[in-house]
This record gives C-alpha cells, structure tokens and sequence, in this order.
C-alpha cells in the first residue's frame, strides 16, 4: 500500500519554541487498574504516527493514546511528561546511520519496544530483499537485546503493483519472487532469520474494514504471532463520518482482540487527506474522527470500572457476537447491539458491598427481558415495557471488590449504558 510520509521527510527544526525532550520515557500502563465510569481509559495498545505536534496536541490525544512514532530513531518532538505518551523509536530503513543512531538513542532512554523497517516490500520506503531486511533485523535486535527490548518488525506494506514491488530470490521456492503481497515476503525472511526470534508481526493497511480485519486476523493465523498495526486509515473513505465509522469498527476489533498488542493511527494530520487527521489545524484541537479515537473504550481484562458510577454500554471486557456503533439516543456516543441470548461482561470494582439499583438505557422490543448476572446467578433482572429508547430498573446485591457481571438480553436489543446507584 502507499505510504505517504518518510522518515527522511522529517523536519531538523521545529520552530523557536521546541525543543528536543531527552528526558525518560513515560511507562505504559500495566497492572490491574480501577478507572472511573465516565472517563477515558488510556489504552496500551493504542498509538499514533507523527510527524510534528505540540504540547498541546499531546495533552488532546493523552486521555488514551500510550504511545507514538515518528518513523525516526530520535524523540524530536516536546511531548510533556504528563501526557504520559512513550515514544517508540524506528530503524525506518537499512542504513549504517540508522543502526548507530538507534544505538546512541538506546544509551539514554529504555522504550519499551523498538520498531525496525518501514515498508521494506515497497518502492520509496526501506526496499530492500527479504534476506537484507533479515540481517539489518538482527542487528537492530542485537542493539535492543543489550537493554533487554523486545523489537517488533518489519512493518509491512499490504500489498503492491508490480513496478513498485521488490524482487529477490526466494529461499523458499527457489526462484526468482516479485513481492506484491507481503505473506511471501514474510516468510522468506522468516527463513533468513533463522533461530533469532521475531516476536510479532506488523503490517499497514489503508483499505476498508472488511480488509483490515481479514488482514488481522490472516497475520496471525498464518505466522502464530503477535500482531501490531502501525499504520492504518481508510483513504478513500467518502467522508469524515465514513472515516470515523471505519475507525469505531476498527479500533473496537483491535482492543479486544487479544493477539493485537499494538496499532497506530495513521496520522496526526494529514494535508492532502484531511478527514483522516485526528487533530484539526488549531493546537490542541481533535478532529471528530479525532475525538472518536480518544474516546474509544478499551477491553482490557486488567481495568475495572468504579461503582457506583454510569457505565458505557461499549466498555465491555467481552462480548458474544461483537457488534457495536453510534447510538442514536439522545446522548451518548456508542451503543452495543446484542443478539437474543447473547451475552456481554463487564469488569467493576465496588467500592462497598451492598444493594445497588441499576437503571439500564436500551432500545428493545416489548418483553425483552435483561438479566444481570454473576457467573450463572441471576442476581436481577429488568423488561422492556416500550420499543422505544426507555430506561429500566432493576435492583441487585454486589460484593466489594473487584469483579465481572454479566448482562444478557433475551432478544436482540440496543444498549446505551447502564448506572449502578448504591442504596
């Protein structure tokens, strides 16, 4: 696929008032964590592509961006410690300066991956053969190895026309191969790599839905790895709503899928494509596709969420027969839209043990039933009374401490959130 910025494109200077930010990367988060309902998670896969921000940028995608690249082995940009953002540093092509530069880098600062090889497959980016993409890998590996750093590469372009692809002889067919699809690419250096181990997969992908979740799950299927995507939008996507669309579809998939450890949105701001930028022209400022990226809950089995407290029906741990999208309530951002019989978990912490009243917003044919569950116990239950958006009430006993309680609708339904109110 294209690829639409280069390492080499970077600017040497960004304006009087940057300055370069050697001080130690900031932790992505790790451990159990017990959120508030109404808040944004930071979420630990979840990155972003850049190649100029400012503080201000920073602080408006920090409520649930981790971390961030610049195709770059040096952290240019002044991102401030409290938007608790690490930078991720690249060998973006294979050349002497940039093994020795990710070299120096690694003496200063302990990020907690290394990315190596931008698009090695495509023309205009590292494009170069299986077998050098192999050697250049271990060297990177070997320089992040000293400071114990996992390396995840080469990131792939999808796929390519033949004029741009780069030929080689395959180790594994024995002839001469044109890549224009990143799997025999893959393998082949997967050949030259030989006992070093490559810890992942990464890929890019600026097709629709459809193909970034074929090629997700394709990745892993066919190398029995971690997956990163570190690059991705739909490019032709008709509008900025399209795009935004395409990314709730997107990121819901890639947070509870547990294989996908990594993914960044490609990019901050892009000029010639601007209803895929996440931040607008004005400092600081999100887009809408912007504002949907930092609002995108997480499904992360380490965070549980505060009661009492209203709880987003999207910010599930895990669900049957996943289906999701903007409500169309009255407020809100997202509903989820359960089959009959399907079920969907969620993770709370409560805070005192003791009766709660639970008020659920949902959309749902007459008699549909809602059952709360802990494991198979039923502890309440509530029925829809209209087919209309309508808030139903239940009341349920919860121990103190951390848990999962499951809600299960007898028939299809759309869910909006439900409020647990201690009584």
């Amino acid at each position: 696929m294209k690829k639409f910025v280069s390492a080499w494109s970077l600017p040497v200077t960004l304006g009087l008032s940057a300055t370069l930010n050697f001080a130690a990367a900031q932790p992505v988060p790790t451990g159990v964590r017990v959120v508030p309902c109404d808040q944004p998670v930071k979420s630990t896969k979840r990155g972003v592509c850049v190649n100029n921000m400012d503080a201000k940028d920073f602080m408006a995608l920090s409520p649930s961006v981790s971390w961030w690249y610049n195709w770059h082995f040096t952290n240019t940009l002044d991102a401030p410690k409290e938007a608790n953002m690490e930078f991720l540093p690249m060998a973006w092509g294979a050349s002497p300066d940039a093994l020795s530069g990710l070299k120096t880098y690694l003496t200063r600062h302990k990020p907690g991956h290394v990315l190596a090889l931008n698009e090695p497959n495509l023309k205009g980016q590292a494009f170069i053969t299986p077998e050098q993409s192999a050697d250049f890998y271990k060297q990177v590996k070997a320089a992040a190895d000293t400071y114990n750093i996992p390396v995840v590469g080469p990131h792939m372009a999808l796929g390519s026309g033949t004029a741009d692809s780069v030929k080689a002889m395959d180790p594994i067919d024995k002839k001469e191969v044109t890549y224009t699809f990143m799997v025999p690419f893959v393998k082949a250096f997967l050949n030259y790599t030989g006992n070093t181990d490559v810890s992942a997969v990464a890929a890019h992908s600026y097709g629709n839905f459809g193909e970034l979740n074929w090629m997700t799950g394709m990745l892993h299927d066919t190398f029995q790895r971690p997956v990163w995507v570190t690059e991705f939008a739909q490019w032709n996507a008709a509008s900025p709503e399209a795009e935004r669309d395409y990314m709730i579809q997107s990121v819901d998939l890639f947070e509870r899928t547990p294989y996908v450890k990594g993914y960044a949105w490609f990019k901050e701001r892009v000029k010639d494509n601007a209803k895929i930028s996440l931040l607008d022209k004005d400092s600081g400022k999100l887009t809408m596709v912007g504002e949907a990226y930092v609002n995108m809950p997480v499904h992360d089995p380490q965070v549980y969420y505060r009661l009492p407290g209203r709880l987003q029906a999207e910010s599930y741990l895990e669900m049957q027969k996943p289906n999701i999208g903007l409500t169309k309530d009255g407020e809100g951002f997202l509903e989820v839209m359960p089959d009959g019989d399907t079920w969907i978990d969620y993770n709370v912490a409560v805070e005192r043990a003791g009766q709660f009243s639970v008020t659920i917003r949902c959309k749902a044919a007459v008699g549909t039933k809602f059952d709360i569950l802990s494991g198979t116990t039923v502890l309440g239950s509530a029925q829809a009374t209209g087919d209309e958006w309508q808030t139903l009430t239940a009341s349920i006993v919860l121990p103190k401490g951390n848990q999962t309680i499951r809600i299960r609708p007898s028939a299809y339904a759309h869910l909006n959130w439900m409020e647990f109110g201690a009584q």
